[in-house]
C-alpha cells in the first residue's frame, strides 16, 4: 500500500516537472489558470521545488495515520482484551457463545489461572440467598486454601430487587459465578453446569472438581482426605450412580429429545459428585458439540458415556432425588434444609459425628457393572449405607 502511494506520488512529481516546461498542461480542466500562471504568483510550484522533502513528509503522515488507525482497531475489537476485562466477561457470558470462549482463551491469551487441589461449583437460584448463607457458614467453613467454590446463579431477566441482592451478595463474598445470559429455572440447570466446567477449566489450574446444589452439605475435610488417597488421579467419574432409571414423560424433567434408548445411560446423580480435571477438560475443550438434556446430570453421564473411564459407585453419596437418611458414613447428603446443614455442622462439632441418630428412609444399593443396566441397581440390602 505505502508503494502504491509513492508512486503516486511521483507520477504527480513527473507531471509538475512536465507542467512547468509546457505552459499549455493545465492541472484542473475546470480553471483557466495554467502552470506558468501558478508558478508566477506561487514563487513556483512547492512539490516540483522540494520533491524528495515532500515524499517524505507525506508518507510519515499516511504512516502515522496507518498506525494509529491499527491501534485503534486493536482497541475495539472484542476478543483482545486485558485479563481482567476477559474475566469479566466470561463470566457474563452465557453458555450458547461458547466458540467465542474458545476462541478468546486460546492458548497464552488466558485468564489469570488460580491453582487449586479441589473446586467446588454449586448450582443455586438467585433467590436462594439463605441457602448460600448457611453453607458458607457450616460446611464451607472448613474449606482449605487449596481449595475453590463458586455458586453459579443465572442473573437474566432478574427484577430490580433481587438483582441488587444478587450484586450486593457479589461485593461482599465474591464467589458468585454469575451466568447474565442465562435465565434461571430447572430448564437451564444443564446450561448453569456446562457454562461452570467451560469457565473452570480456562481459569483455573485444578486436580479435582466437584459440582454439588445448594441443598447439599458436604463433610469437606473428610471429603479432602479421601481425595488425597484416591487411586485415580485421572479419568475419574464419582459418585452415586444409576442405570436402570427410565425417561421421563412428563414433569419439569420430561425429556423430548432423549432418543438414544429406553434407559438412561449410567450417570452419577446429581446431588453431588467428583470429577478428574482431564474429564472436565474434555467436556469443556467439546463443549460446542454437547447434547443438552433437560437433566444436568443425565447429560454429563452421556457426555462421558463413550469414554474409558474410573466411574466409582459410592454409597457415602447420598445424592438421590430424596435422602436416604443420615448416616456418619456419608460424605455428601442430599435434599438438606438450612436447618439440616446447621444440625449436622453442630453435631461434628460438639459430637464429632454428623447424625445424633442414625437412621434410614430408604434402601441404598451397590451397583453391578457386571449386569445389564436394567438390573444394575436393586435394593436387597438394608446394611448397605
Amino acid at each position: 500500500m505505502l508503494g502504491d502511494i509513492a508512486g503516486h506520488f511521483d507520477s504527480k512529481l513527473s507531471e509538475g516537472r512536465r507542467a512547468a516546461g509546457n505552459p499549455a498542461i493545465v492541472l484542473n480542466k475546470r480553471s483557466n489558470v495554467n502552470v506558468q500562471n501558478m508558478m508566477r504568483r506561487g514563487g513556483g510550484f512547492w512539490l516540483c521545488r522540494r520533491p524528495l522533502l515532500s515524499a517524505v513528509q507525506v508518507l510519515a503522515c499516511v504512516g502515522a495515520f496507518m498506525l494509529g488507525s491499527l491501534v485503534t482497531l486493536m482497541s475495539i475489537d472484542p476478543m483482545r482484551c486485558d485479563i481482567h476485562q476477559c474475566t469479566e466477561k466470561i463470566k457474563r457470558t452465557d453458555v450458547e457463545d461458547v466458540n467465542s470462549w474458545l476462541g478468546m482463551w486460546g492458548k497464552g491469551n488466558r485468564g489469570a489461572e488460580k491453582s487449586v487441589f479441589l473446586v467446588i461449583v454449586m448450582l443455586s437460584a438467585p433467590a436462594n440467598k439463605e441457602q448460600r448463607e448457611v453453607i458458607r457458614q457450616t460446611w464451607l467453613s472448613e474449606e482449605k486454601a487449596d481449595t475453590l467454590h463458586f455458586f453459579v446463579i443465572g442473573t437474566g431477566s432478574l427484577n430490580e430487587d433481587l438483582n441488587v441482592s444478587v450484586l450486593a451478595e457479589q461485593k461482599k463474598h465474591g464467589d458468585l459465578m454469575l451466568l447474565s445470559n442465562v435465565v434461571d429455572s430447572y430448564q437451564a440447570l444443564t446450561k448453569k453446569l456446562l457454562a461452570s466446567l467451560v469457565y473452570v477449566h480456562y481459569n483455573v489450574r485444578f486436580r479435582f472438581l466437584m459440582k454439588c446444589d445448594d441443598d447439599t452439605y458436604v463433610r469437606l475435610t473428610e471429603l479432602h482426605k479421601e481425595l488425597k488417597s484416591v487411586p485415580y488421579k485421572q479419568r475419574l467419574y464419582w459418585g452415586f450412580f444409576d442405570g436402570r432409571a427410565s425417561p421421563k414423560k412428563s414433569g419439569p424433567w420430561k425429556e423430548d429429545d432423549w432418543i438414544l434408548c429406553d434407559r438412561y445411560l449410567p450417570y452419577a446423580l446429581g446431588g453431588g459428585y467428583i470429577l478428574s480435571s482431564d474429564v472436565v477438560n474434555f467436556v469443556a475443550s467439546n463443549s460446542k458439540h454437547m447434547k443438552l438434556f433437560r437433566n444436568e446430570d443425565v447429560s454429563l453421564g452421556t457426555w462421558l458415556a463413550p469414554l474409558d473411564l474410573h466411574r466409582v459407585h459410592d454409597t457415602r453419596f447420598d445424592t438421590e432425588y430424596k435422602s436416604r437418611g443420615c448416616n456418619n458414613k456419608y460424605l455428601v447428603s442430599h435434599k438438606q434444609s438450612t436447618l439440616h446443614m446447621q444440625e449436622k455442622f453442630n453435631a461434628l462439632n460438639t459430637l464429632g459425628r454428623m447424625c445424633r441418630e442414625q437412621f434410614q428412609v430408604r434402601r441404598s444399593y451397590n451397583y453391578n457393572w457386571n449386569a445389564l443396566p436394567s438390573q444394575c441397581c436393586i435394593r436387597n440390602d438394608s446394611s448397605v449405607p
